[in-house]
């Protein structure tokens, strides 16, 4: 997922999780991710009746508050003409320095909403939260964000639900002590600001059993299971989008992430919470856990100089949709407005019209 730091200086999610690791691996939280081929045998369910179409909702991307308004209209146009119906955007702090007025993040809503397009908005965090672990900082921080965000976009049709950015896949000690306070706390302070709204969260897992990527702590899924049950029944989230990403691999497997759905679809139904799907569309391309080692050494991934990303190959997204749809009642994306943007190159263009094509086989919803 696309975040920023403090200086709007744009971020891929692996970057930030490199930049966090040490600080979180402290804190009793591990953030590095890998495949574990033996996964995979811990689950042979079969394919199960989708519960959502094989396709994407919309995209998380963070606010641009460079793009006009003409850029922002061929962009959503864009992504309607693929099916995408929701707008998931982050670090929108930028559009609060314009007077109410000029808020460009009230054109994008007035865009979306001419297009029935939904959006979920970003209460915001701050740049180390994780590595300062103060709650009444963090509390003071995302409520003047949550606030001003009510008081400019509550009220609007489009606005769809609330977006909480401080994603773990799980945590222990002074980490997990200090997000069952701050996940209530910021819960409250969305449904108190604009109630009957959503607030969504957006968690992963991981697939490093033999520590790769460092010294981070692995979990089975029976565990994150009950973990995650415990934890969205304290917060009250209404709704998880699970990332389907394991450690973004090319070479993780459908096999590898079902458990993890599963786990999750289970703990959402005991918790009363939705299950959303976060397929990414981004990966990093390797063969294997073998090759990538070789190539790079035991390291984390987000270290990596000159990384090879890419879109996922249309036939290779087909089985991740596929796989989200049997668990998940709606999906939505990371990774789109990174690497599958038309305008981006030419193989972002084609990545565009394969997915196109694709869509328009698929019966809608």
């Amino acid at each position: 997922m696309s975040v920023r730091n403090s200086g709007h200086e744009r971020l891929t999610r692996r970057g930030f999780i490199g930049t966090v690791a040490a600080a979180a691996a402290t804190a009793g939280i591990g953030l590095g991710r890998s495949a574990g081929a033996e996964q995979g045998a811990a689950s042979k369910e079969g394919t199960k009746r989708p519960r959502c179409a094989p396709v994407i909702s919309g995209n998380l991307r963070p606010f641009d508050p460079s793009l006009d308004r003409a850029g922002w209209v061929k962009q959503l146009d864009d992504e309607r003409a693929i099916g995408f119906d929701l707008l998931w955007i982050s670090h929108v702090a930028p559009a609060f320095a314009k007077p109410l007025a000029e808020d460009p993040m009230l054109t994008v809503l007035d865009l979306c909403a001419e297009r029935k397009m939904q959006v979920i908005v970003d209460t915001g965090a701050s740049p180390l939260w994780y590595g300062d672990l103060d709650l009444d900082k963090e509390l003071k921080a995302i409520g003047a964000s949550v606030k001003t965000i009510a008081e400019r976009y509550g009220s609007h049709p489009a606005f769809h639900a609330w977006y909480v950015p401080h994603e773990i896949y799980m945590a222990w000690d002074s980490m997990n002590a200090y997000l069952r306070r701050l996940y209530p706390a910021v819960v409250s302070l969305c449904k108190e600001a604009v109630p009957a709204k959503p607030v969504t969260l957006s968690p992963f897992f991981i697939l490093d059993r033999e520590r790769v990527f460092g010294d981070f702590r692995f979990n089975e899924p029976e565990e994150y299971q009950a973990y995650w049950a415990d934890l969205i029944r304290l917060s009250r989230f209404d709704i998880i989008m699970l990332q389907d990403s394991g450690e973004h691999f090319s070479f993780c497997t459908m096999e590898q992430r079902r458990p993890y759905f599963a786990a999750m679809r289970a703990a959402c139904d005991t918790a009363g919470a939705t299950l959303w799907a976060n397929v990414e569309t981004a990966e990093f391309e390797c063969s294997s856990m073998e090759e990538y080692v070789r190539r790079y050494g035991r390291v984390h991934h987000s270290t990596v100089k000159a990384a090879p990303w890419r879109a996922v190959p249309i036939d290779r997204l087909k089985s991740k949709l596929e796989l989200a749809a049997e668990y998940a009642d709606r999906i939505v994306t990371w990774g789109y407005y990174q690497y599958g943007r038309p305008e981006l190159s030419d193989k972002a263009a084609q990545w565009y019209r394969d997915y196109q094509a694709y869509v328009g086989t698929r019966p809608r919803p």
